[in-house]
């Protein structure tokens, strides 16, 4: 009677020994020759020959060197649950492992399980029966596959310091970035830009929490790089980021970048220091105009809307602190009609907005003489960090310093010289219609107090949000924080003769 030959599977033969099957490459890139599809066709046609069934195989891209890799270790404990799997199939040994945590691992699946492990691609078997020289030639390939990971690792970190060396930015592109796969570097990404610019602009006013920014932006079309909001968070961690303004920060040095900065230094300080500044404006409730604009003068606290009876609007201090004596409910009518001082005080007649734009006018042309100024002064600054960092090599080169006295010296010296060239960014981006808009601001600040009486409660609030950044409610009276120019101006009009041959009433407001 002649014998039935055994029928192929989907997965190889009915009662042929169980095994499993792993491929893998390298997150960074595929080898010629490695890749997932080749190494898991060499994997089943082995199987096939050596009348093995995979019953379950792991295809996936990690990296062989690091000891959290998911797939490799899920493959381990399956091996070590399922007695009937006797057999692990991979490509060669570097796509197994790339260090010694791991292959002791596989070392314990041999030993302690009884499994045995197969290379499909060079036909070598290691199982408990295998002799000293295979476990020999087996840690040694280990080894080689490690020095490869190590060299590989080292020439990536070089490449990547000197891409930092260079001012050329070495690592994913942040926000309002993106990688060039040609040129291997980071160019402004149009689409988001403006909206990095606009978060910015925005906490820097003072006026907003990072979940309102968050919020804002989201309903303006702002997108993280997989389509998904940008949250809190995301946008706390951009505001913190010195890339935007031209420098970046690698291996604990700051670094000056040849990128296109996406704002200006100022910009950056001013939205740095409104984010760690102690008033932080809470998220608006419920559409109240005056929202995020007054806080209490008695405790700090903020000053917020709240319905009554279902239709009116009245502000209270929110008793954050504990509640205390005081002014209690105001009724958004009274509220809106405290604030009109504030703007009273900064409404400037026809006159005195004439006399400013001529001020202003000589003005702008005394400080492009200082601009240029400050320019020579800086770079001769910068040229003196340059020289100084060039000797420091020098002194390295001659021994002269040890490299913990060199790399501390090294990082103050470019953190100078990045410095230096962020401000001098900043002053070669001068606005130049700067006077033509000091003139709109002028001539906005002649209409400002009629502008306010007509506007509708929201239209308050935005002219009341232009000239200041924060209002305090003390007794009766609201009291300003103004932004400039508004606060000098306040300053000017309630400053007896302060126009040359004006009386002392001139610039006050009726």
């Amino acid at each position: 009677m002649t014998r039935k030959q055994p029928q192929p599977s989907a997965n190889g033969y009915h009662g042929s020994p169980k095994a499993v099957l792993y491929v893998r490459v390298s997150s960074t890139a595929q080898e010629e020759g490695y890749s997932l599809d080749a190494q898991e066709k060499l994997g089943l046609d082995y199987a096939q020959r050596k009348n093995l069934s995979i019953v379950r195989s792991w295809k996936v891209s990690e990296s062989a060197w690091r000891s959290e890799r998911a797939a490799f270790n899920q493959l381990v404990e399956y091996a070590k649950r399922h007695d009937e799997v006797k057999h692990i199939i991979f490509d060669v040994t570097d796509r197994m492992t790339r260090n010694d945590f791991d292959k002791l691992k596989i070392c314990t699946l041999i030993k302690d399980f009884g499994k045995t492990i197969h290379f499909s691609r060079t036909g070598k078997i290691i199982d408990r029966n295998s002799g000293s020289e295979d476990e020999f030639m087996f840690d040694i390939e280990v080894a080689v596959a490690k020095k490869m990971s190590n060299d590989i690792s080292r020439k990536t970190k070089m490449g990547m310091m000197e891409k930092a060396e260079q001012g050329l930015y070495p690592s994913v592109a942040p926000l309002g970035y993106r990688n060039n796969r040609i040129t291997h570097l980071i160019e402004v990404d149009e689409d988001r830009a403006p909206f990095i610019r606009r978060a910015f602009q925005l906490m820097a006013s003072g006026s907003y929490s990072l979940a309102t920014i968050a919020k804002m932006l989201y309903q303006e079309g702002f997108r993280g790089k997989k389509g998904r909001r940008v949250g809190k968070s995301g946008i706390e961690w951009l505001l913190k980021n010195p890339i935007y303004y031209g420098v970046f920060r690698w291996q604990g040095q700051v670094r000056s970048g040849s990128h296109t900065p996406l704002i200006t230094k100022d910009l950056f300080d001013n939205a740095h220091a409104a984010l760690h500044g102690k008033a932080r404006p809470h998220a608006s409730r419920l559409g109240f105009a005056f929202n995020n604009l007054v806080v209490c003068g008695k405790c700090g606290c903020k000053v917020l809307g709240e319905i009554k009876k279902k239709r009116f609007v009245y502000y209270h201090c929110t008793f954050s602190k504990g509640r205390h004596d005081g002014w209690g409910y105001v009724p958004e009518n009274r509220i809106a009609h405290l604030f009109e001082p504030a703007v009273k005080a900064v409404t400037l007649d026809a006159g005195t907005v004439d006399w400013l734009k001529d001020a202003l006018r000589e003005a702008d042309a005394k400080s492009q003489d200082l601009r240029e100024n400050r320019v020579a002064s800086l770079q001769k600054e910068l040229e003196r960090a340059s020289q100084r960092l060039s000797r420091l090599y020098d002194a390295r080169l001659d021994r002269e310093l040890d490299e913990e006295a060199f790399k501390a010296k090294e990082g103050e010296y470019r953190a100078t010289i990045a410095e230096i060239k962020a401000i001098l960014n900043g002053l070669g981006k001068v606005n130049p219609n700067w006077y033509e808009n000091a003139s709109r601001t002028l001539e906005l600040s002649n209409r400002l107090y009629p502008q306010y009486l007509k506007s509708k409660y929201e239209g308050k609030a935005s002219i009341l949000k232009f000239v200041a950044s924060n209002y305090t409610l003390v007794d009766a009276t609201v009291v300003p924080t103004y932004r400039k120019p508004f606060g000098i101006l306040a300053e000017g009009l309630l400053r007896p003769n302060w126009l040359p041959g004006q009386d002392s009433n001139l610039g006050h407001a009726d």
